[in-house]
């Protein structure tokens, strides 16, 4: 299976998707990346340690008063030019998909999508 192909079809999939990223966060690395322009690799490292952050450190331990102490396995933030949506297959694994969509993005096909795209991935990892 290829990873890179997995990451184009979402991004072909989801209207609006710019970048199809998936990152292991132990490491913060970007281990593959599909996009339709450069991204500098800072703005890539960024990405993965607000991913680390969002799924793992401060702002997860935060919101898990109101996740019944669960692990968050999605985070969307947003910017003046983008949704980013952070997901990960479960609470154990430290590998996660992150997509940086136009604002306007299909939130919720966004997410299904990205997370079928995160399973097929994992399935073979």
């Amino acid at each position: 299976m290829d990873v890179t192909k997995v990451l184009d079809g979402l991004r072909a999939d989801v209207e609006g998707c710019d970048l199809a990223a998936f990152a292991d966060l132990n490491t913060r690395m970007i281990l593959c990346v599909s996009s339709t322009s450069r991204h500098a690799q800072e703005e890539l490292d960024a990405l993965t340690e607000t991913a680390a952050t969002v799924l793992d450190g401060s702002v997860a331990e935060g919101a898990k008063a109101l996740l019944s102490d669960q692990t968050a396995l999605t985070a969307i933030t947003f910017t003046q030019v983008d949704a980013r949506i952070y997901l990960r297959a479960s609470a154990s694994d430290s590998e996660a998909l992150i997509c940086l969509c136009a604002p306007d993005v299909d939130l919720v096909k966004s997410v299904n999508r990205g997370t079928l795209a995160l399973t097929e991935i994992m399935a073979t990892a």
